[in-house]
């Protein structure tokens, strides 16, 4: 019964990432308006969120990063859904949703992102838990 949650909740997490990866492909660049650009940048002379959140997000969707950070959400959620590769999909996306995490947190001032992305953080760290025997084991492993 443990095994069967804990491959329904990675291949839900799995399908989530690869559908946002997806989603992240076409370049869609959130508008500023010049109004909150002087009132925020200009007039407090500071880019505090939302609008230093939405200039780093356009800035991260023109130079394509966004769509390199896509690639790896799709390719780690391929590696989720596969029982063999569970574990190293887990392994990486966690540093991904790691940095989305903190991203909502030191960038945006939307408290849903933030219960949002630490759920999945969380879960993700849940998830890999798991195998915890398996990654001591290799962490701990001596090398000849």
């Amino acid at each position: 019964m443990k095994s069967r949650l804990h491959a329904l909740f990675t291949i839900g997490l799995a399908l989530f990432f690869i559908y946002k990866g997806v989603d992240k492909i076409p370049i869609k660049i959130k508008s500023i308006t010049q109004e909150e650009i002087v009132e925020t940048i200009i007039e407090k002379g500071s880019y505090e969120a939302p609008v230093g959140y939405k200039i780093t997000m356009n800035t991260m969707r023109q130079s394509g990063f966004l769509r390199l950070i896509a690639v790896f959400q799709i390719i780690a959620g391929i590696l989720m859904i596969l029982p063999k590769t569970r574990l190293a999909g887990l392994l990486f996306l966690l540093p991904m949703i790691f940095n989305i995490f903190f991203m909502h947190v030191f960038f945006d001032n939307r408290m849903d992102e933030n219960l949002v992305t630490g759920s999945l953080l969380a879960l993700n760290i849940i998830l890999c838990s798991y195998y915890y025997k398996r990654i001591q084991r290799i962490l701990l492993e001596k090398t000849n």
